[in-house]
């Protein structure tokens, strides 16, 4: 008669008193309880919003972070970043133009050489 009370789930008929609730007191809930409580202190309990919302939300995160560190500019950052544009675009205009002078004088002095054999030929000629 004594297994006909027992149950698989670890509660006993004679603990259980008229207020208290049998699952509570099943051993296995006790140890259902203990296991969400560490692993809530872990960090590992489940997440309530799926993979998709997370990666949606992180990257939403990311953008307003970037968005944050445009506008956080103060007013002497943001003529600081202009001086170092136009310098950069002064340095690139300048380059360019050292690039093109360069250019023009190969041409002059390639020139010039022609000039000079065409001379020389002129009066190889004019010596024969």
């Amino acid at each position: 008669m004594k297994d006909q009370y027992s149950t698989d789930n670890g509660v006993k008929p004679g603990a259980s008193t008229g207020h208290s609730n049998p699952t509570k007191v099943s051993r296995t809930h006790n140890e259902l309880h203990k296991e969400l409580l560490l692993a809530h202190k872990k960090g590992l309990a489940l997440s309530s919003r799926s993979e998709l919302q997370q990666v949606l939300e992180r990257r939403k995160r990311v953008q307003s972070d970037r968005d944050e560190e445009g506008q956080s500019r103060t007013p002497l950052e943001d003529v600081l970043l202009r001086r170092q544009q136009k310098q950069l675009e002064r340095e690139r205009e300048q380059d360019e133009q050292v690039r093109g002078e360069s250019q023009l004088m190969e041409f002059v002095r390639v020139r010039q050489n022609l000039r000079k054999i065409h001379s020389v030929i002129q009066d190889k000629a004019a010596n024969t």
